[in-house]
């Protein structure tokens, strides 16, 4: 019996999925595929959960999404680690100049 998702963010729309056969990977997938984004650049929240990936091999239905349940789809920062190491570079050098200044 499919079931619908509502998802709105990254792209909005409905899903009809299967709950007891579709996983988070597939969902992730299946909504990066219609936004045109990277599965690895979606985050998915149903009922305020943050859904992971585990696995790979729980269903939908066994992490308590039901029909008609509303995702929420947001992007996330692919070079998050790499942002943090230049704001560190960026602090390393503040704190250089100023002890130059001193």
């Amino acid at each position: 019996m499919a079931a619908k998702l509502k998802v709105a963010g990254t792209w909005s729309g409905a899903i009809e999925v299967e709950l007891d056969g579709w996983t988070v990977p597939m969902l992730r997938e299946e909504v990066a595929r219609r936004s045109n984004l990277s599965p690895d650049s979606i985050n998915l929240i149903c009922g305020g959960k943050v859904l992971k990936d585990g696995d790979g091999t729980a269903k939908l239905s066994e992490l308590g999404v039901k029909s008609n349940a509303k995702i929420l789809s947001t992007r996330v920062c692919v070079d998050q680690g790499k942002s943090l190491q230049e704001e560190a570079m960026t602090e390393d050098e503040r704190s250089r100049r100023l002890a130059r200044v001193k």
